[in-house]
């Protein structure tokens, strides 16, 4: 009786040490995420604090002007893609164009739009901004290199999109990666809150011991 007395104090006190370390391990899982998401939010906030201050003093005006001919569109590319923001799945119809200007062909900037809250299937794909053939204003930069914000999307950064409507999009991505950053920090601070209670009773369990 005491062999098997002594055999099931040992059984229990190596499943009372498993407990321990799987718990521990779940804390430090917990923990490495709480601490890596704060670090993610710092980085968001502080990049999307500078791409949208930057995009506040970017003059559209003063730094692109319209070319004297029209361009033409001469191919309508497209994509779709599904995104899962947690929340749910968002539907976007992805759009570039090329475009030719004096002979020569350029491409544009991809230009995203949500089609659908909810996956892409069944639902009817959005139209494009322009369509083969169609005569566009164009824009061309009046110093390079331009300005990040202004998304160009070729090396002579020719435009078929306003400029003007760029900053309003750079502004607005600032201010999205502002918004992912603060939500990152709250739930890295909410993780590394919920830890600090448990390694506290820990370690007065281990006083007592």
């Amino acid at each position: 009786r005491t062999s098997r007395h002594h055999h099931f104090l040992g059984t229990m006190r190596g499943v009372a040490i498993g407990l321990s370390l799987a718990y521990a391990c779940c804390l430090a899982v917990v923990a490495l995420i709480g601490f890596s998401a704060i670090t993610t939010g710092i980085v968001l906030l502080a990049e999307g604090d500078n791409y949208g201050d930057t995009a506040e003093d970017l003059n559209p005006r003063a730094d692109f002007s319209k070319l004297p001919e029209s361009c033409i569109i001469e191919d309508v590319i497209h994509s779709y893609r599904e995104e899962d923001d947690g929340y749910g799945y968002h539907c976007y119809d992805d759009y570039s164009y090329v475009f030719s200007y004096q002979g020569r062909r350029y491409r544009s900037r991809q230009s995203e739009s949500l089609r659908h809250d909810g996956v892409c299937r069944g639902s009817q794909q959005l139209s494009a901004a322009f369509v083969v053939g169609e005569e566009v204003l164009c824009w061309q930069p009046n110093v390079m290199p331009v300005a990040a914000q202004y998304n160009c999307g070729n090396d002579m950064c020719y435009k078929i999109f306003d400029p003007r409507n760029e900053v309003v999009i750079a502004k607005d991505t600032g201010d999205a990666m502002e918004a992912a950053g603060i939500s990152s920090l709250v739930c890295g601070i909410l993780c590394c809150c919920c830890c600090s209670p448990a390694v506290w009773c820990a370690g007065k369990k281990r006083e007592h011991a």
